[in-house]
């Protein structure tokens, strides 16, 4: 019998609002196969308008949230058009939106919102678009976060032999582990802000001229703020037992000034050496004290590419091996866009995202499906699948 393929294009913008990555890539059955990437800057007005959202006591009407929402489904819709030209037939769209709110809370109290106007990249593209990825999770008493563990485990699979454990950990906005170790034992959770931060942190003390630190330059030029480091360590967060993310909300830059009077290239350091030490905290307690084996550490995602927080943090782990994805032949900087085009895949099949590591039950919803002109077609393509 012939497989049923389906082409995904995943979209993806964090929590850094530094652009939207697309990355389209070929499912059937347990088999996948990635296609093409690319990417768009955010437009400055939106990436301001968004941040601003953002910041701790911002108050928006309901119009204005509405705007936001319609605005930032409008750029999709556009970026994404750009992007399909030209390119492989795609069968559906798995956006994950842009993150504005997440707030985890026991007994399926918790929300997260993720703007972004599904039925306008719909109208703009022609396709079917599946989004609001979290919130099946949470409805079904998850976290809503992490969910890349799913997508990661298929990575982790070639990455390990029997009786290893590696893990694969994302450098976004928030950093996120996903361990993988003997038995089908998986840990994920969120380790606390990574670029968030540092962007942050860059742009401030450059007055705007760097949106980031690239390859950790300006970080390595001064000594980070140590007492400001353990005083942010101290947040109970970095305690909790899994399963937990965290986001924006938890974590505002606003926090990071208040305990440091340090303007210039020390900032970013101490930015930085909060994420380093919020990861390899993370592995000491939750992976290494429980005498787990840790064999290595894959780093994707932007920060990745932090040549000065991944040698330092060779220094400091000095008994597992830090590499990136890119090492191991895959493209780092399209991994999270990856794993919704899978993510997106799944829910087609109605398939959940979370697992044991998120908290929410096996049968959690999975996402939300806005149909496009194409969605005869995918309908078609269902009733020949193998689940």
């Amino acid at each position: 019998m012939k497989k049923t393929v389906f082409k995904i294009a995943g979209v993806m913008t964090g929590t850094s609002c530094d652009g939207l990555d697309v990355a389209c890539a070929e499912f059937s059955g347990d088999a996948w196969k990635p296609l093409w990437t690319k990417s768009a800057p955010y437009p400055a007005g939106l990436r301001k308008r968004v941040l601003a959202a953002q910041l701790p006591g911002a108050k928006l009407s309901l119009k204005e949230w509405g705007e936001l929402h319609r605005d930032i489904g409008s750029w999709y819709g556009a970026a994404l058009k750009k992007a399909l030209h030209g390119a492989q037939s795609v069968d559906a769209i798995g956006c994950h939106g842009q993150t504005v709110a997440h707030f985890p809370a026991p007994r399926r109290q918790g929300f997260t919102i993720q703007l972004g106007d599904a039925t306008r990249i719909a109208h703009e593209t022609g396709l079917t678009v599946i989004s609001n990825f979290r919130d099946g999770d949470m409805a079904g008493g998850g976290e809503g976060a992490p969910l890349a563990p799913r997508f990661h485990r298929l990575l982790a699979n070639s990455l390990r032999q029997k009786g290893d454990g590696v893990a694969i950990h994302n450098l976004g906005g928030i950093g996120n582990l996903s361990y993988f170790g003997p038995g089908g034992k998986v840990i994920a959770f969120d380790t606390g802000p990574a670029n968030l931060w540092i962007d942050a942190a860059a742009e401030l003390v450059t007055k705007g001229r760097a949106k980031f630190d690239r390859g950790g330059k300006l970080a390595a030029r001064r000594e980070p703020d140590r007492k400001a480091i353990d005083r942010i360590l101290r947040n109970p967060f970095f305690e909790k037992q899994p399963p937990k993310s965290t986001g924006r909300d938890d974590f505002p830059f606003a926090k990071l000034l208040e305990v440091t009077a340090a303007r210039d290239e020390s900032l970013i350091a101490t930015a930085t050496f909060v994420t380093l030490e919020s990861i390899a905290g993370a592995y000491e307690q939750f992976i290494l004290r429980r005498g787990l084996p840790l064999k290595a550490i894959y780093f994707c995602g932007g920060g990745s590419k932090n040549n000065f927080l991944l040698g330092v943090l060779r220094k400091r782990m000095s008994g597992v091996k830090i590499s990136t994805l890119e090492e191991v032949g895959y493209d780092s900087s399209y991994i999270e866009a990856q794993a919704f085009a899978y993510f997106g895949y799944l829910a087609l099949l109605g398939k959940p995202l979370g697992g044991e590591w998120t908290g929410a039950s096996e049968r959690a919803p999975s996402a939300h499906i806005t149909p496009g002109a194409n969605w005869p077609g995918i309908v078609q393509k269902l009733a020949r699948a193998r689940f």
